[in-house]
């Protein structure tokens, strides 16, 4: 049986262990957390980081590799780059592409090259010259790493007092050391979620994006169809495909964050020349009738690209979380959740006795809901009574409130 590697063990790169297996391959986990959820779903597990290609196909020695992929993380396209040309796989991303999933500062290069809106930022590895850096660019800004996703290490910056921290909380997180400053833009957030095959934009989902107030501003929520203009996705159509031409993306899945300015402009954020994190390639599937694990997985194979969307559907991904470190001793309304008719599923990856986290990156969700409804009006009104029905009770680590999954303070 041939071998399909699986970079990332968490619950984004789950339903690609799922559908590789499902596909008939072998499929073999990566991750250096030994608890993490790909060392029970995988058929051999590697409990290693997911940056060390070399250290990989040591491990796994002369082996049959169909593909490699990492949905969700751009921490580990390098290696899936490295790890296919080892195996020599079918498909290698475009360097440039895969280099904007991994330097912000190199993605804001591309998008003024294309004559896209864009706003000041500054990336350097040293602090006095981020120092200065932020004196000029003014206050507020967003510090963040330079080459992490998922959120971590990311803070809203009011006060040039908090600088320091901000820079080295960032550092923390990001592998070269590099941070970006960047002029805090105002307005919409969204996301749009692609698949390119043949050179042409295939597939195209733009969402409204609900993120968490400051400092870290983190998705909470994604809906389909954005609320927007119909020339704002004619902009947007137009921006993605001049990126991806400009970087050599010709094939495969490719995310952007954006916001929509009260004047109308649209600034592209980030770029992830891969699935989509936080569950988007969930609702894709409920929404569209489009399996995008199974396509990535395929271009990955070097097999024919073909993207079917079956649906069109008003839905909602709504992220589970906690307001609060501490333990999960209970999970209530669960089963009455379930039988909503607009419910069509619900993830939670903790269990009670389970240690959580406060919700300031990605990584500390607690599970997945995705609704669907007729209108926009009646999805809104059936996920405000599921957040009322779903309740996670935690123990805090400190004296705190019990809290409700996902309470978004800014939108």
């Amino acid at each position: 049986m041939r071998n399909l590697i699986v970079l990332g063990g968490g619950e984004d790169q789950i339903p690609a262990y799922r559908e590789g297996r499902r596909l008939g391959y072998r499929v073999i986990g990566v991750d250096q957390r030994p608890d993490a959820l790909g060392a029970a779903e995988a058929d051999h597990f590697l409990c290693m980081t997911s940056r060390d290609p070399e250290g990989i196909a040591r491990a796994l020695g002369p082996i049959d590799v169909a593909a490699v992929i990492s949905p969700a993380s751009d921490a580990a396209q390098e290696s899936v780059a490295e790890l296919s040309r080892i195996y020599r796989t079918a498909h290698q991303v475009a360097p440039d592409a895969l280099r904007c999933s991994v330097d912000k500062g190199f993605f804001r290069e591309v998008v003024a090259r294309v004559g896209l809106p864009t706003y000041r930022h500054v990336q350097h590895d040293d602090v006095d010259s981020l120092t200065a850096a932020a004196a000029e660019l003014g206050y507020p800004l967003i510090v963040k790493p330079a080459d992490s996703s998922g959120s971590k290490g990311i803070t809203v910056l009011d006060d040039p007092a908090d600088l320091a921290g901000a820079i080295e909380h960032a550092r923390k997180y990001s592998f070269s050391r590099q941070v970006i400053l960047e002029e805090l833009i105002e307005g919409r957030h969204g996301a749009v979620e692609c698949f390119l095959a043949g050179g042409e934009l295939a597939f195209m989902a733009v969402t409204d994006r609900v993120i968490t107030g400051r400092p870290a501003m983190i998705s909470v929520a994604h809906t389909v169809p954005a609320d927007l203009d119909e020339d704002v996705h004619t902009r947007l159509r137009e921006a993605v495909v001049a990126i991806c031409a400009e970087v050599g993306h010709r094939q495969g899945p490719v995310n952007l964050d954006f916001v929509l300015t009260p004047a109308g402009d649209i600034h592209l954020i980030e770029m992830g020349a891969r699935l989509g994190g936080n569950g988007m390639p969930l609702m894709v599937r409920h929404a569209f009738g489009l399996n995008t694990v199974e396509a990535a997985i395929r271009l990955a194979l070097g097999e024919p690209l073909t993207i079917d969307v079956t649906r069109h559907r008003t839905a909602t991904l709504r992220i589970l979380a906690a307001e609060t470190d501490g333990t999960l001793t209970a999970v209530e309304g669960l089963d009455t959740l379930r039988r909503m008719p607009e419910v069509v599923e619900v993830q939670v990856f903790k269990a009670p006795g389970d240690h959580v986290n406060a919700y300031t990156q990605a990584g500390h969700k607690l599970g997945y809901l995705v609704m669907v409804a007729d209108t926009r009006e009646a999805l809104d009104e059936a996920v405000d009574r599921a957040l009322r029905t779903l309740r996670f009770e935690i123990e805090p680590d400190t004296r705190g409130q019990r809290c409700s999954p996902a309470s978004p303070s800014a939108s």
